[in-house]
Order: C-alpha cells, then structure tokens, then sequence
C-alpha cells in the first residue's frame, strides 16, 4: 500500500477554526472548482501521518505531529466553521503525538499552552532546508500538501521529504527524561534520539531473521541498516556479539554493542578471538560515552534550532 503524509496549514492558532481541532482533533477542507482539495484528501488514509502549521505567537511554522485516526466525507454542519459550517466537507480526524500524546474531545480538549515548549520548524527553514516552497506563497490560506511515495494526481512531494522534516521535528521536541541509573530502554532511545539528530532514519525492534536487533539507523527510508546497535547490560554477551555479527554478514553493517565499562574488555577480547574476522566492522560503546554523545548532540539541537542553522 502506498505511504502517505500530509502537511496541513490551518494559519492561526487563535483562529476561531482551530477551536474544532483542540476540541475534538476535527479538521476539514473545502471543495474547489478542479478538485485539487478532494484528490490530495483522498491519497490520505488512517495512519497517514499530518504536521500542523500555523502561527503561534507571532511564530509561523511546524508545531504538531499527528495521526490520521478517521477520515469522512461530511455535508453537515460544523459549529466549529461559524463562516461556513458547511463549506470544509472533507474531514480529518487528528490524534497528537507530539507535543503530547492525546486524543482531543469536548471534555477534554488539547491546551493551547502546550504549543508554547514546541521548538517549530519555520517556514524558513521548510523552503531552504527541506526545498517546501508552497508555504512561500504571498497569499496564506489554509491549504493541504500531499506527501507520497508513487506520484499522481494528489501527490504534491515525496514521501521521503516527509519523513527527513518529522524526524527533525522529533529531534527538537523529543526529550528522554534520563533516570540517576539507565536501563535497557533508556540507552535504547538515547540510540534511538541520537540517529534522527543525525537525520538518519533509526528504528528500534528490528527483524534480524527470527531475532530483532535494539535499534538500527538507515540512510534513506527503504535502505538496509549501515549502522546496528545491541544494548548488553545483563544479558549474554556472546549472544548478542553472535547477533550483531550475522547483522554485519546479512546487511555488511557497522555493528556498535553498547555495554558497560566492566563488561567492554570482555566484549573486546570476544571480538578479537572468536570473531576475529569481523572484527573491523565491530566498535564497543559503553552506556556513559552513549549518555555524552546524546547530551551533546541535544544540547547542539537546541542551540542550532534557536540560531536558525538547521
């Protein structure tokens, strides 16, 4: 099935329309003379990802991540829409990911204030980083973009394109709250964090035959992983080397174990002997040098995102 996205820009978020959105996740758009609107709505489909754009205290940009959770085509009035409660018939239904994880209703609507931490990507930002030039229009409007990886009608860029500015919207606006002793799952979304600050396209839990591998980073989308990271704190240490070596033999990898300082010497003496022949591909990490990089990396994605240096 084809991969779809969207980006949907709804101007103001002191806009009386974007009550319907904070209220009940409701957005919809308007029928036009060629169709345009209705041919993009209909490439979308319930779990195509949407980015919300809009201005926020003075600020245009990239505020919110969400998910398509239903889609209808609906004639009846919208209280919402007071100019034109019929005149926006396609609809979306819209669940938050980021910046915070909720599904809106009338008794329990999103909060505006939630939209004052997000670090937005600016329109700016969106043209000469990303090559998005449809918000540089002189005239804004609210308007639908298509992202999708066949082309046709509907399809207003590519796919690909989607998935680099998500993962630099998640770069800025994810943040792991890190515990005084990490564990398996923290190391793994620090891996996880550190790979989208590097726009590569990382992923956690991936098949490695009837196995899976912690975390992986790719290139491009539908690459094989160049890069595969086992997280080994109290596990066997020989089965994960074992893992990550027949990663290196399936996909030729870079294969990083992340491990504690106690058990790196170990790791290094198992690599050198049993997997000898491999061993150029091998690094060891331990879970301090990973906590640096991450803090480094994080404390860089800020001060570039203020600057404007994306």
């Amino acid at each position: 099935m084809p991969l779809t996205g969207a980006l949907v820009n709804v101007r103001y978020s002191t806009h009386e329309h974007f009550r319907s959105i904070i209220k009940e996740g409701l957005w919809g758009f308007p029928l036009d003379s060629r169709g345009v609107n209705k041919a993009r709505w209909e490439r979308l489909r319930e779990g195509s990802p949407v980015l919300l754009y809009f201005k926020h205290k003075g600020i245009e940009g990239i505020y919110a991540l969400c998910e398509i959770i239903g889609k209808e085509e609906n004639h009846k009035p919208v209280d919402y829409w007071t100019n034109n409660p019929t005149g926006y018939p396609f609809h979306i239904k819209l669940k938050f990911i980021i910046p915070k994880d909720h599904k809106p209703s009338p008794s329990n609507p999103f909060r505006l204030e939630w939209f004052d931490q997000v670090r937005p990507i600016r329109k700016e930002e969106l043209a000469s980083y990303f090559k998005v030039t449809a918000l540089k229009a002189t005239l804004d409007r609210w308007s639908l973009f298509v992202f999708g990886d066949e082309e046709g009608r509907g399809i207003t860029y590519r796919y690909a394109t989607l998935e680099a500015i998500i993962n630099e919207f998640k770069a800025r606006n994810i943040a792991i709250k890190l515990p005084p002793r990490l564990g398996h799952k923290e190391v793994i979304d620090m891996i996880y964090n550190i790979g989208l600050m590097q726009n590569r396209y990382p992923e956690k839990e991936y098949p490695l035959e009837d196995k899976r591998i912690d975390v992986v980073w790719r290139r491009i989308p539908k690459a094989v992983p160049y890069t595969v990271f086992e997280v080994s704190i109290g596990g066997n240490l020989n089965d994960d080397l074992i893992k990550l070596k027949h990663a290196i033999d399936m996909w030729n990898s870079i294969a990083v174990l992340v491990t504690t300082s106690e058990k790196a010497q170990e790791a290094q003496r198992w690599i050198t002997g049993t997997f000898h022949e491999a061993a150029n591909a091998f690094r060891v990490i331990t879970i301090e040098q990973i906590k640096e990089v991450y803090e480094a990396k994080t404390r860089w994605k800020n001060l570039e995102s203020q600057l404007g240096l994306t």
